[in-house]
């Protein structure tokens, strides 16, 4: 597979939104970002917003920052994570730079079906309840960001996991839940409620229990974020 030059994309037909598999290796995935999206930052987004050096590569940078996170657990080791899925690399196309990315296959060597697709077709049984409860737990453990734990997000993979193969990183302007661990943990428990509730597991009573601890974090983040700003400042 040829990883240095630019893949042409607009002859291939994707399969789904905007994500095509490789020409020249079907087990790799090649990501681009949405056209609509980068209209919307050059009209809609905030100054700042626009001011962002790596503009609308943002989600990119989201979602590889949480692969490095993850894997800063064990520094040095061989630690695969089976619930994220992985990212090769970055990639010029004809449509802009592209994120490679490992395709969660089926048996057949067929994309592997979404959460949602288990449940529409009938075959989300107890095997695969206990594998989303699994990976619940290590979403709960790990010290990754989730912004999006959506039943189309989740693919089953064939060994019995769940893969995660979008919705990583903090969207928001100051990330708080990156230096608040509990915070990211609160946060996670309400995308898992959530997530439950929408494939009929769970009822998501959608009303925070510790309204005032939440705020206190959010401070003592706040103020964390800022005694680090001023240290870089001063170094």
């Amino acid at each position: 597979m040829d990883l240095i030059s630019p893949l042409e994309l607009t002859a291939l037909n994707p399969v789904q939104k905007l994500v095509f598999r490789h020409p020249d290796d079907p087990r790799v995935l090649v990501k681009v970002v949405n056209p609509r999206f980068i209209e919307r930052r050059d009209k809609r987004d905030r100054f700042y917003q626009k001011r962002r050096r790596i503009g609308h590569h943002r989600a990119f940078a989201r979602e590889m920052i949480e692969h490095l996170a993850s894997r800063a657990l064990a520094p040095g080791r061989l630690a695969p994570y089976p619930h994220m899925q992985n990212i090769l690399g970055v990639i010029d196309t004809d449509m802009g730079a592209a994120l490679l990315v490992e395709a969660v296959l089926d048996e057949n060597g067929e994309l592997a079906p979404t959460l949602h697709d288990l449940v529409e077709g009938g075959r989300f049984g107890p095997h695969e309840q206990r594998a989303l409860e699994r990976f619940a737990d290590w979403a709960l453990a790990s010290n990754v960001l989730i912004n999006d734990l959506s039943p189309d997000n989740l693919a089953w993979h064939p060994s019995g996991h769940f893969v995660m193969i979008d919705g990583l990183g903090d969207r928001a302007g100051i990330p708080i839940r990156a230096v608040s661990p509990w915070l990211n943990r609160v946060y996670k428990r309400k995308k898992i409620r959530h997530l439950l509730a929408e494939i009929g597991m769970g009822k998501d009573s959608g009303r925070s229990r510790k309204p005032i601890a939440i705020a206190v974090a959010i401070i003592l983040a706040l103020l964390g974020l800022l005694a680090a700003q001023m240290e870089l400042l001063l170094d």
